[in-house]
């Protein structure tokens, strides 16, 4: 797998981690836990996008 695939890669989780984000938020009611969690994941994602760029 070639750098900007996996560039490419990652953006996409970072996109779907992001919408992932956004339908938590929309509850009524959200689970801060699972948004602590989501919002970690989608920091290290950034991180090593940022980090290959």
């Amino acid at each position: 797998m070639s750098v900007s695939n996996y560039i490419l890669s990652l953006k996409r989780k970072y996109v779907q981690l992001n919408n992932l984000i956004q339908d938590e938020l929309s509850r009524p009611l959200p689970n801060s836990l699972v948004l602590f969690d989501l919002k970690l994941k989608r920091l290290r994602l950034k991180e090593m996008i940022t980090g290959l760029v």
